[in-house]
């Protein structure tokens, strides 16, 4: 009887998927685009929604090669040409000022992730992955500024350092249009090149590898770990008063973050500009979790990061409002300009150091091209994939993986976090002020 019930209720369940489908392509959809009624509030919010789904769904099945954000923005602008309202955003009950101070919670809780010990455990990682970074900066800077504009490299250069936030931080100085859709448009493209140029690598030094392992050459690999900071051990060290926790709720934890999110732009204020109220967050986040203020990843705790985030990428693709067809051929020219100096910055700065600490040209080209693969989850998923492929069995999966992940890891986390805020902020105070 429960056999022949089951196939009957999702027999149902599709039907009533059917019935909401056709519901929201005649009365938020049809009607919308034939002018019949305007688009009402919760059809704006699902249908930013939808776009992002899509985008996902088809990362997800390319295992992330086709990054979600560019299928998400070539929808919003095909949107914006044939459907979508041009204040969207504002439809969907987004105030235009919120994403500004909702980005800024999200620096405060990158902050708060940010292990001291474990960048210090991978420490040359963290080394490479910053001249990959730095190298970014200055051909960007001194080549692609004659090149394309000193505007132009300035508002480039940071979001292709590994960083949405970054992207996001470059935006909102943007003197012009063109500037702010170029700022997320560098950071959207970029894995088209990072990805496949960091796979190569990975692969070239996986095969290394393996050569020395198969022929008994290579003893077992001597891993720098990866450091899993217990915060239970140190809470003795605190300087901040503990919340007793029964009175922990959504509530305290976003207070934690609010309150440093305000004294982020108060500092701002006090540095009249010079050290921007992002990179105040990044710093008010690291210290106020060592020091007990706030506790790690509090947009998680607080049960908050997915409408954050989710509001977060309505805001940057809403921005595409103004995209024309000449304008995305224009975007196509600067962003294959920047991506060529980005590359060589990575590989003119990251290899030599690699090799002065010790890792081979692959492998340090790899943490440079971190930058430019966007952090995780391309880091770990393009460790994974290479270790895979190479591997033919057990053993030696687990070498290529302990070799590789933990560094692609910490160097897609320095990356798009901590590092790619500070130069964007570095940025924004000496071109943008």
């Amino acid at each position: 009887m429960n056999t022949q019930t089951k196939p009957q209720n999702q027999l149902i369940g599709y039907l009533l998927l059917l019935i909401m489908a056709a519901s929201f392509l005649y009365f938020g959809v049809y009607k919308v685009a034939t002018g019949q009624v305007p688009m009402d509030t919760q059809t704006a919010f699902l249908t930013m929604l939808i776009l992002l789904i899509i985008g996902e769904v088809i990362s997800t099945a390319t295992k992330a090669f086709v990054p979600s954000m560019f299928i998400s923005a070539v929808l919003f602008v095909i949107g914006f040409w044939v459907y979508l309202p041009k204040d969207i955003l504002q439809l969907g009950g987004v105030a235009a000022n919120l994403p500004t101070f909702l980005v800024m919670m999200m620096v405060v809780h990158l902050g708060t992730m940010l292990d001291i010990k474990e960048l210090i455990a991978q420490w040359r990682t963290v080394i490479i992955t910053l001249a990959g970074m730095l190298g970014i900066l200055v051909v960007i800077l001194v080549i692609g500024g004659p090149l394309m504009g000193t505007e132009t490299a300035a508002i480039a250069a940071p979001p292709l350092t590994g960083g949405f936030v970054a992207a996001m931080m470059m935006q909102s100085v943007a003197p012009t249009e063109h500037l702010a859709i170029l700022a997320m448009a560098v950071y959207v493209l970029q894995g088209f090149v990072g990805y496949p140029l960091t796979s190569i690598c990975l692969k070239r030094e996986g095969r290394s590898l393996l050569k020395d392992y198969r022929a008994g050459k290579l003893t077992p690999l001597n891993v720098e770990p990866v450091i899993v900071n217990n915060q239970a051990d140190s809470k003795n060290n605190f300087l901040f008063p503990q919340i007793p926790a029964k009175y922990k709720s959504d509530f305290t934890y976003l207070f934690t973050m609010v309150v440093l999110t305000v004294m982020a732009a108060y500092l701002d204020k006090f540095s009249m500009g010079y050290v921007s109220k992002f990179v105040w967050a990044l710093f008010l986040g690291v210290f106020g979790t060592a020091l007990g203020f706030i506790e790690k990843s509090t947009l998680v705790r607080s049960r908050s990061m997915g409408l954050v985030y989710t509001i977060i990428m309505m805001f940057v693709f809403s921005q595409l409002k103004t995209v024309t067809p000449e304008t995305l051929v224009q975007l196509m020219k600067d962003f294959a300009v920047l991506i060529i100096l980005a590359t060589a910055g990575v590989a003119l700065f990251s290899i030599p150091v690699g090799k002065k600490l010790g890792m081979s040209v692959p492998m340090s080209f790899a943490l440079g091209l971190g930058t430019l693969a966007g952090g995780f989850p391309a880091s770990y998923t393009l460790s994974v994939e290479a270790a895979k492929v190479l591997a033919e069995n057990d053993a030696e999966y687990k070498m290529l993986e302990d070799h590789m992940l933990p560094k692609t890891l910490v160097a897609g986390f320095v990356s798009a976090t901590s590092g790619s805020v500070l130069i964007a902020g570095f940025v924004m105070a000496f071109f943008f002020k």
